[in-house]
């Protein structure tokens, strides 16, 4: 596949951001822009429009990939699209209904996800160099959570093994709060500290029933993982 670019439906932004159609040209034929160019630094596209790109993170297989490059400074990679109907399937460190070189996609009716050695490797090799690199949006709870830069990508562990899983904030560079939760939250963020403030990347899968995004007060959530 050569052409790298299909225009997707514009996401609907959260309250204070645009959905947003993109920037930049859709004649693009830099990095990124095919197959056989692909991009290492999802970064360096930032300022191009939303929508299909070639990536291909150093040691790792290339995927056309979705990327908001309009919200929060853009040059978001989507790496998993959660779904509840599928239930706990994104809590681990292996690729999820990967098919070929097609990463998720917003209109996903189930969870994909990429490996998170992939996701790891995209994110060493980008150039962004802000505070707040992973970003958890749930469209059910209808919020945003942003993860330090500096944490590791492990969607299975506890995320009390590397504090900075936890440190996160609800706006894109914002302040970062260290909600340090117990071991039951999975991934990223926190599950019960916070009273419906933040939420977690998945909660107790012991349980077997703790579908999608997940936070006590507020119950379960689709969403989306964005990398940057």
């Amino acid at each position: 596949m050569n052409n790298f670019y299909r225009k997707e439906a514009p996401l609907m932004g959260l309250s204070g951001m645009g959905g947003g159609t993109g920037r930049g040209s859709s004649e693009y034929t830099g990095p990124g822009s095919s197959q056989g160019n692909p991009a290492s630094d999802p970064y360096s596209l930032r300022n191009q429009e939303d929508g299909l790109y070639w990536i291909q993170p150093s040691g790792q297989s290339v995927y056309q990939v979705y990327m908001d490059n309009t919200r929060n400074g853009g040059g978001w990679v989507l790496c998993a699209k959660v779904c509840t109907n599928t239930c706990q399937d994104h809590i681990t460190t292996s690729g999820v209904r990967m098919s070929g070189t097609t990463g998720p996609r917003t209109n996903d009716v189930d969870t994909h996800k990429f490996p998170d050695s992939w996701i790891q490797a995209l994110r060493n090799g980008s150039s962004y160099s802000g505070s707040t690199a992973y970003w958890m949006e749930a469209t059910g709870f209808n919020k945003s959570m942003f993860i330090s830069t500096s944490a590791t990508v492990h969607l299975e562990q506890s995320a009390d093994q590397d504090n900075n899983r936890t440190r996160v904030s609800t706006s894109f560079e914002g302040s970062i709060s260290d909600r340090n939760p117990n071991s039951g939250t999975r991934g990223f963020g926190d599950h019960h500290t916070s009273g419906g403030t933040y939420f977690a990347w998945g909660r107790h899968p012991e349980q077997g029933n703790n579908c999608g995004f997940r936070e006590d007060a507020l119950g379960a959530s689709d969403g989306y993982l964005w990398v940057k």
